[in-house]
């Protein structure tokens, strides 16, 4: 097996280290105090969340799931598959054109076109951490699982320290996030059956629909293109965090330019097709709006505060007259 091919087992081995961290971060919970904690924000709006639970949280993978995929469908959602078709086909008109571009770029400005990631850690022979040891892996490394993982992580662990649920339940939705995204990504990859660049056989690829699992198995670059499972997990990343943190204004703008640096090196490395894109953001997108407001109650979010300048109210005089009085807030 080639070392490309190695690394698109990385998701099922990331599979098998989550259920390790489930279990480090899954010990028996202290009793709880209050039902609720409550953030609010500075524009008045609020965020409630119950005692968040990994277990608990995980278990909604399958109603979040349903969830999303129900959503998609909606009526008022039309006209967002209909873009997202419509920017698909005219991506798939100028794929090589785009691929044949990026590599000359990549080459110019000195990024390679090369996986030049390394093992870092392996158990009883697997590989379970590759990780990026130049510019071109780094980028392409911004999509992987473990970077939802670590995030899953960090998140557990300062809510943890500081007691702060949000924080918390933020961590064990990247982790759902991960499973359903991941399950989703497969899913179309298995019916569409997609080459990669590096492994057309076509000016725009090969489409083998509903392969084999064992052909999939063994030749995936032959059917792993479509769509990114790459763009999909960094997007419902971005998506989790944003809608959990709604006052970080730079989360969004700094995740989505690491989005497209990801995007061009996928391209570069000959791993994805530009088309291969608008489907997995918008899976990626419509898994983490599910996961953080759709298939769950632990987080609730309550509007801004309408807090009016004037304010009118009764009023009684020393005499036992009766009136009003207006007040007006500078």
């Amino acid at each position: 097996m080639s070392k490309k091919q190695g690394l698109a087992y990385r998701g099922e081995r990331i599979g098998a280290v989550l259920a390790a961290f489930f279990i480090l971060f899954s010990s028996a919970a202290s009793a709880q105090e209050i039902s609720s904690r409550t953030y609010t924000l500075k524009d008045g709006s609020s965020l409630s969340y119950a005692e968040p639970g990994l277990f608990k949280t995980l278990g909604s993978a399958p109603a979040d799931f349903g969830a999303f995929v129900a959503d998609s469908f909606k009526k008022e959602k039309l006209p967002w598959l209909a873009a997202i078709t419509a920017s698909t086909l005219v991506l798939m008109e100028y794929d090589r054109k785009i691929y044949d571009h990026t590599r000359k770029l990549g080459k110019k400005i000195g990024i390679s076109s090369e996986d030049k990631s390394r093992t870092f850690i392996k158990i009883g022979g697997m590989s379970i951490l590759d990780g990026p040891t130049d510019a071109g892996s780094a980028m392409y490394f911004l999509g992987d699982g473990w970077v939802a993982l670590g995030l899953f992580g960090g998140f557990e662990t300062y809510g943890r320290l500081k007691g702060d649920w949000r924080a918390r339940q933020t961590g064990y939705q990247l982790a759902e996030g991960l499973i359903v995204t991941g399950f989703a990504t497969q899913a179309l990859k298995h019916v569409t059956g997609r080459e990669e660049p590096g492994a057309a056989a076509a000016p725009r690829a090969v489409w083998r629909f509903f392969p084999g699992f064992g052909a999939f198995s063994r030749h995936r670059s032959r059917y792993d293109a479509f769509p990114s499972g790459h763009m999909a997990t960094g997007m419902m990343t971005i998506t989790v965090i944003a809608e959990n943190y709604p006052e970080k204004k730079y989360v969004k703008p700094v995740g989505y330019t690491l989005l497209c640096a990801l995007g061009f090196q996928m391209i570069n490395n000959g791993a994805h097709w530009s088309s291969d894109y608008p489907l997995g953001l918008a899976v990626g997108y419509g898994v983490g709006r599910a996961i953080a407001y759709g298939g769950r109650t632990a987080a609730r979010r309550a509007g801004p505060k309408d807090i009016s300048a004037v304010n009118v109210t009764p009023y009684i005089s020393p005499e036992g007259a009766a009136g009003a009085a207006m007040t007006y807030k500078f």
